[in-house]
C-alpha cells in the first residue's frame, strides 16, 4: 500500500510539471538553485523567448516574469536589467534576493493604473468649491 501512494504521489507531481515546457535541467534550476518548489505556487507557465544565447521566459503568479539563459559555462538568470550567474554562490544569493522582491511586487491586473497621481487627477476633475467673497471695506 506505501508503494502505491508513493506511486501516485511522483504521477502527481510529475503530471503538475507538465505543463511547464522547460528542459529539466531548467526545471531543476527553479526547484533547487532559486528555491522555487512547488513551481505551481510560483510559476504560471512559461515560454521559448527568441534569444541568442537560448532563454526561457518564467512567468510568476502575480503578473511578473523574468529570464533563464544558457550561457557557455553556467545558467543566468536575468531579473529586470540584471543578469546573475547561477554557478556563482554569491551571484546566486542575489538572485534570490532579488527574485523574492520581484514576488513580493503586487499583482498587477489588467486595465489597473500604477501611478500614485490618481487621487489627484480625481481631484482634478472635481468642481471647485466656491470661497466665500472678501468685504472690501
Amino acid at each position: 500500500m506505501k508503494q502505491l501512494r508513493e506511486q501516485i504521489k511522483k504521477e502527481i507531481h510529475r503530471l503538475m510539471e507538465e505543463k511547464y515546457s522547460l528542459p529539466q535541467e531548467l526545471v531543476d534550476a527553479l526547484k533547487h538553485d532559486l528555491k522555487l518548489n512547488p513551481l505551481v505556487r510560483y510559476v504560471t507557465h512559461t515560454k521559448a523567448a527568441a534569444t541568442v544565447p537560448p532563454s526561457y521566459e518564467v512567468f510568476l503568479t502575480n503578473g511578473q516574469s523574468f529570464l533563464l539563459i544558457y550561457k557557455e559555462y553556467s545558467l543566468a538568470v536575468k531579473i529586470e536589467a540584471k543578469e546573475y550567474y547561477l554557478g556563482d554562490s554569491e551571484e546566486l544569493a542575489l538572485a534570490k534576493s532579488h527574485l523574492n522582491r520581484l514576488l513580493q511586487e503586487p499583482q498587477i491586473k489588467a486595465g489597473e493604473e500604477t501611478t500614485d497621481n490618481e487621487d489627484s487627477a480625481e481631484a482634478d476633475l472635481e468642481e471647485p468649491v466656491e470661497e466665500p467673497a472678501e468685504d472690501e471695506a
